[in-house]
């Protein structure tokens, strides 16, 4: 199972977004290889983007979706609270610590744009969508 990020998801509903093609063609190819998922915290994001929720679930329909679990959250807030350590200042969990710390908890690769950080969880196997 592959998990997708919100990133590679919004690239790919928007065709005028800049990754929209490359985000396609990676989603195309990686549906023939594998499971592909989204979890409930990228689904929380599209909701945040003005779209109908009946939009977004037909969209997201041929994807399956993946429940944000304790696990999940705790590694995310672990590595959350390593980076940015203390009280002051702190900035909220991240959606991105929330599904790569579910990417994590699950033991499958995690399909996204976004290379931040991506050395804060070693055990996510980080895909492209230039990867194939």
């Amino acid at each position: 199972m592959i998990l997708v990020d919100t990133s590679i998801i919004v690239a790919w509903l928007d065709e005028t977004h800049e990754d929209h093609k490359i985000c396609l063609q990676s989603l195309e190819y990686w549906a023939g290889q594998e499971e592909l998922a989204i979890s409930s915290v990228t689904y929380g994001e599209l909701a945040a983007g003005g779209r109908t929720r009946q939009a977004v679930d037909e969209d997201l329909k041929t994807f399956t979706r993946i429940p944000l679990d304790f696990e999940a959250a705790w590694r995310a807030g672990a590595v959350f609270g390593r980076l940015y350590p203390g009280t002051q200042d702190r900035k909220p969990v991240l959606p991105d610590f929330l599904i790569r710390g579910q990417a994590a908890s699950l033991g499958c690769r995690h399909l996204t744009n976004d290379r931040r950080r991506l050395s804060a969880i070693p055990d996510v196997d980080f895909i492209f969508p230039a990867d194939r």
